[in-house]
């Protein structure tokens, strides 16, 4: 008993070692209920949670991030996602 809860443990442990370390997660509601968040990891691009899709979006300058089809800036701004359209969103 004692073995199988010191692999459980180790196991958590691992987990937590290999998990990507990144932002704050930003949350933004926007109008007609669309919400999406987003952050930006540890290699600088922005993570984008939208629609039920999770967007990895490279920095294409200061404070926007695109990979050519959806597009995100610091300011809330969010375009070509899924679940859109994102219109005056607001932290929050």
């Amino acid at each position: 008993m004692k073995k199988l809860l010191l692999a459980a443990a180790l196991l958590s442990l691992t987990a937590c070692a290999t998990a990507t370390p990144g932002g704050p997660r930003a949350d933004w509601r926007c109008d007609g209920g669309a919400a999406y968040s987003a952050r930006i990891n540890s290699s600088g691009a922005a993570e984008v949670f939208a629609g039920g899709q999770v967007y990895t979006l490279p920095a294409t300058s200061a404070g926007r991030y695109s990979n050519g089809a959806v597009s995100y800036s610091d300011d809330g701004a969010l375009g070509g996602a899924q679940g859109g359209p994102y219109t005056n969103c607001r932290r929050g």
